[in-house]
């Protein structure tokens, strides 16, 4: 039979580091509770890789490959939150703010900056 001490001490630190999360979910908010969440996921991944996947007794070249889906994983993640936080909150959210523009009625402007007669039938 196999030994099975690792990984059942291994699940039960993952409850904990679970339990924590939501506890802190619940009880911390603002930057210092997402950065707390991101914290207990991460240390929830690594215990899934170390233990349940087996890199822990992984030959290297096994490892160099898990490492670099997390790195290719790291990088996807950075450059959609890049995006994500360099957008403006102020455009129009199916156009570009150069093709849209508008008054404060909700009126179609020209480039001018008149109020557009296309639209109105005239």
């Amino acid at each position: 039979m196999r030994d099975v001490k690792a990984p059942v001490l291994a699940w039960g630190a993952y409850l904990i580091v679970l339990g924590g999360s939501v506890a802190a979910t619940k009880l911390v908010s603002g930057l210092m509770g997402h950065l707390f969440s991101l914290l207990c996921a991460a240390i929830m991944a690594s215990l899934i890789l170390t233990f349940f996947m087996g890199l822990r007794v992984a030959n290297n070249l096994l490892r160099v490959f898990a490492l670099a889906g997390v790195m290719w994983l790291a990088i996807m993640l950075t450059l959609t939150m890049v995006d994500y936080v360099m957008r403006d909150i102020g455009e129009c959210p199916n156009a570009q703010a150069d093709d849209v523009a508008r008054n404060a009625q909700g009126c179609p402007l020209d480039s001018a900056g008149n109020v557009s007669t296309s639209d109105t039938g005239a």
